[in-house]
């Protein structure tokens, strides 16, 4: 599933930066409100940072641990206007690259660092951060029980966790809807989806306290919209898949086939989306 997730970001990477700007995560606007221009989406994608940094109440200047940072958008975020550290890592060496270099370009490289690293293997030591960020990452992680569990062991006492996720309706689907949410999977390379209940209760089995979940669904729908977060259209479009294909392999049609499916999936209610926080106890507690 690594190589999988690497190969699929490596070969992506210049296509979601071209359609989404710095950030490769969904856009945040008010229900009802209804997308505009490249610049709404801007603004969307930016506001979904603003919206998780204070429904997790993440502290300026803290030190953050990004995992699945992308190309480095919602770090710069930490580390401009919040002053923080952050340490970001992918399974993308390509992400990791075009993130140190965006931060160079932004004057933030003494407060950022990005690596190829995986969060399940790393070398960090225990309480090592303030602040554990991961923004639409966890569905890569198959473990996620083991993942809380990292999670709790890198923070310091009293951090917190604060994840923005794509997930699943909590409780059986039918089978129609199993089968959109299955073909999501395959082509956006991800394991498994977990419920928002389900982050909930694996990070309360973890230890963790002060755990809150929000479904953010209605507010990131939009992000899929047709004629909003399609792909350019080029000349000759299916002539460009199959050049693309050739060139990076079959993985990369998965981006062109992921508006549609979410579209669906958000439609019937299966596909849903939403953010967790949660606190590591204080020491004694």
């Amino acid at each position: 599933m690594n190589a999988a997730v690497e190969r699929y970001y490596d070969t992506t990477l210049d296509l979601y930066e071209d359609l989404w700007g710095q950030h490769v995560h969904h856009g945040f606007w008010d229900a009802g409100e209804r997308p505009g221009n490249d610049e709404d989406r801007h603004a969307a994608t930016d506001r979904l940072v603003r919206e998780l940094v204070a429904f997790a109440g993440l502290p300026a200047g803290a030190r953050v641990l990004d995992v699945g940072c992308g190309i480095g958008g919602p770090a710069m975020y930490l580390a401009g206007p919040l002053g923080c550290t952050v340490e970001g890592v992918t399974l993308s060496a390509a992400q990791a690259a075009r993130a140190n270099e965006k931060a160079a370009e932004l004057g933030l490289a003494e407060r950022t660092r990005f690596r190829q690293c995986d969060f399940m293997a790393n070398d960090y030591p225990d309480a090592s951060f303030d602040v554990v960020w991961a923004v639409e990452s966890l569905m890569h992680i198959a473990d996620r029980a083991a993942f809380f569990a990292e999670v709790r062991r890198v923070l310091k006492p009293g951090g917190i966790v604060a994840i923005a996720t794509w997930s699943v309706r909590d409780g059986e689907l039918t089978a129609q809807e199993s089968r959109v949410v299955d073909q999501i999977l395959r082509h956006q390379v991800m394991p498994s989806f977990s419920s928002l209940e389900e982050h909930e209760r694996l990070a309360a089995a973890a230890g963790f306290t002060d755990i809150a979940i929000v479904d953010w669904s209605a507010n990131v729908a939009n992000s899929w919209e047709p004629g909003f977060a399609q792909v350019k259209e080029l000349d000759n479009g299916r002539s460009m898949m199959r050049d693309l294909a050739r060139d990076r392999g079959v993985d990369v049609l998965g981006f062109f086939y992921a508006g549609p499916l979410m579209l669906k999936g958000f439609e019937t209610g299966a596909v849903t989306y939403g953010a967790v926080r949660a606190t590591k106890p204080a020491a004694g507690d």
